[in-house]
């Protein structure tokens, strides 16, 4: 119980007890001129009684001074530990990233307030977010929203959640962009595109491109063009919905400069291995192919005569061990100069071949 809460309780305990003597005194004024002695034994009750109300606001007074209040760097030390014992990952993340959203400021700007005492609406709203993150509930479905290449990007169960290192893939793509080797104005063409963050981040740092960014899922699309319109991009993308692995590509507007995917790679066998958050949370077409986690770099490698220009770009994310393989792919499908772009762990994580 809070102490605003007790004070509150003890408040509305003293007027129920005011009210309730009030009414044999009010019924003995009435009758004052009939005793003169009742009239005295009014008064006395009513300044017993004002004394007692006095007595009882200094004692909540300094009741509600000595109950300590949590403050942000309490609560987070104490809600890090918590995580900790509850076998939450990044448990120190998870409790600042939470307390930020409930206090409705950046997470850094809490240190400068470290000593700043949590509201009780605050406490709640932060205690339900806690309930949902010992669930495994990942911290970016919890409060909505996630940062992918500096821009702030809302997320939802319907996508898979943008991580640092698909970010590797927009760095090949601006490198390319400072060696020359990309043409002007290219139009490009992402596969999966999910909550967007490759066309928007594209978008946002190439603003003479345009990109076609398609998706099978109607509700990610929706997240997509949010995203979107949030980041300014808008008049650069377009939204279809699409199956690579089985619609026709006729109406893409094929071909394309540049063809850019993140696709589902967790081969089937390994999905119950991952992590709960992923697992258990984000969409699982968009984790695994169902099959080997190959299936898709198959078909773009059979669709590289419709889907890119000549001199075009094909540039993908890949799964861990799967670089030699997806090499091999591509080159059985006449794809040439192809490099591989390793994340920040020092493993292989983007492969770029040209047509």
């Amino acid at each position: 119980m809070t102490r605003f809460r007790m004070c509150s309780d003890i408040l509305e305990s003293v007027s129920r007890l005011y009210e309730t003597t009030a009414v044999p005194i009010l019924t003995i004024r009435a009758f004052e001129a009939q005793s003169a002695k009742r009239k005295v034994q009014s008064a006395k009750r009513t300044a017993s009684l004002h004394f007692v109300l006095c007595t009882l606001y200094f004692l909540i007074c300094n009741l509600s001074s000595a109950i300590p209040m949590e403050t942000v760097l309490s609560l987070i030390k104490k809600s890090t530990t918590f995580f900790d014992e509850k076998g939450i990952g990044e448990p120190k993340l998870s409790a600042e990233h939470l307390l930020s959203h409930a206090l409705g400021v950046k997470r850094l700007q809490m240190y400068l307030r470290f000593d700043q005492p949590i509201q009780e609406q605050e406490l709640e709203s932060f205690r339900d977010m806690v309930r949902r993150r010992l669930r495994h509930e990942p911290v970016q479905y919890i409060v909505g929203s996630t940062e992918f290449y500096g821009l702030e990007f809302a997320v939802s169960p319907a996508v898979l959640i943008p991580r640092p290192e698909t970010e590797h893939l927009i760095d090949a793509l601006l490198d390319l962009r400072k060696e020359a080797r990309l043409k002007a104005e290219p139009r490009v063409l992402d596969i999966g595109t999910g909550s967007g963050a490759i066309a928007v981040a594209l978008a946002k740092q190439l603003p003479d491109i345009h990109v076609t960014a398609t998706d099978v899922s109607q509700d990610a699309l929706n997240v997509a063009e949010a995203n979107a319109s949030r980041n300014g991009v808008t008049d650069l993308l377009q939204f279809l919905h699409h199956d690579i692995l089985t619609d026709h590509v006729n109406g893409l507007g094929a071909p394309f400069d540049i063809v850019v995917s993140n696709p589902p790679y967790i081969p089937k066998d390994d999905v119950a291995s991952l992590q709960p958050e992923v697992r258990d949370h984000e969409p699982l077409p968009a984790t695994t192919d169902g099959a080997d986690g190959l299936r898709f770099y198959r078909r773009f490698a059979e669709l590289v005569p419709e889907l890119l220009a000549p001199g075009g770009l094909l540039a993908v994310e890949i799964g861990y061990g799967q670089a030699s393989t997806v090499r091999g792919i591509f080159a059985d499908a006449g794809l040439r100069d192809m490099s591989v772009r390793q994340d920040y762990a020092g493993i292989d994580r983007v492969v770029t071949a040209w047509r």
